[in-house]
């Protein structure tokens, strides 16, 4: 069972586990909603370990077009809505991070911060299955079969069991910066 991450949204308390993250986004991407789960997981007890995160002074740039992390980082965080939510695949082109099968040439590369406080995240490499990143490639140039996109989230459900069951320190790498050394 997984942990519930813990906001506060105004004057409001809110715990929001992995499975209301799901409610929220669907299966079609849960492997991405899991990593967004993960990611703030790891970012929220980084950035702020002695108190509740307040959901108005969290931005985030994400270098992969994707929609499950969206919409999970958006549930907790609210980020899309407050404008303090930028998905820009070119930002990530430089770093040291896997390609996203995006279709965007993204990369699997973000940066979450509080305040002036960020962290610099990228996903540990070998983590995901090459059949998973060629069937997703396939999905944005449409020649994937209805028997390879049935084989493919089936790949996504299982990249989520996964990253569910995985600490996020063993799956990600990341370093702590200031907010002024980004382009958030």
């Amino acid at each position: 069972m997984q942990q519930a991450l813990t906001i506060k949204d105004g004057n409001d308390l809110l715990t929001i586990d992995y499975n209301d993250m799901l409610k929220y986004h669907g299966r079609q991407f849960i492997g991405g909603v899991a990593l967004a789960y993960k990611l703030l997981d790891l970012a929220l007890r980084e950035l702020v370990p002695d108190e509740v995160p307040v959901r108005d002074r969290i931005t985030v740039m994400l270098g992969v077009y994707g929609p499950g992390i969206i919409d999970g980082i958006e549930m907790v965080t609210r980020a899309m809505r407050r404008n303090a939510l930028l998905v820009k695949p070119q930002l990530a082109a430089d770093k040291l991070a896997p390609d996203a099968a995006d279709g965007q040439g993204g990369k699997y590369y973000f940066e979450i911060a509080y305040d002036n406080d960020k962290l610099n995240i990228t996903l540990k490499p070998g983590l995901l299955p090459n059949e998973f990143i060629k069937l997703a490639y396939k999905t944005h140039d449409g020649t994937i079969t209805e028997g390879e996109q049935l084989r493919l989230q089936h790949l996504k459900e299982e990249i989520a069991q996964f990253l569910l069951t995985q600490k996020p320190e063993d799956v990600f790498d990341y370093c702590r910066t200031k907010l002024s050394d980004s382009g958030l």
